[in-house]
């Protein structure tokens, strides 16, 4: 293949877009972690619960990413940005856990309005 014929061949795939047996897929695969997620809805995990639907939500979010978004046929600067974001998000949710985490806890003292009163 010439060297023309390479960025012709990009761009060519770039209008085509993801197959139709992909996009099939990808449906299926999206239905299956939607009822799935349903499914764990209804389970007792514990506190696994929640990590479980993080994974679904962060694989059914990697699929739309990749197959819908195309995002691995996207420009170096592009992937660089999103993966910026991405890290920054991260980032800011790495530092909300920290703060929860070291709050202490100011004690309870009777709040306003709930003070005995005197029924003389």
């Amino acid at each position: 293949m010439s060297a023309r014929a390479e960025p012709e061949a990009a761009a060519q795939h770039a209008e085509e877009g993801p197959s139709p047996r992909a996009l099939t897929y990808t449906l299926i695969a999206l239905l299956v972690l939607a009822g799935l997620s349903l499914a764990l809805r209804f389970a007792h995990l514990g506190g696994f619960s929640f990590l479980a639907a993080l994974l679904i939500a962060v694989i059914k979010a990697s699929l739309v990413a990749v197959v819908f978004m195309e995002f691995l046929h996207e420009k170096p600067t592009v992937r660089f940005a999103f993966a910026t974001g991405l890290s920054l998000f991260a980032l800011l949710v790495v530092l909300l856990v920290a703060d929860v985490l070291t709050r202490t806890i100011p004690p309870l003292s009777n709040p306003p309005g709930t003070a005995q009163r005197y029924h003389g």
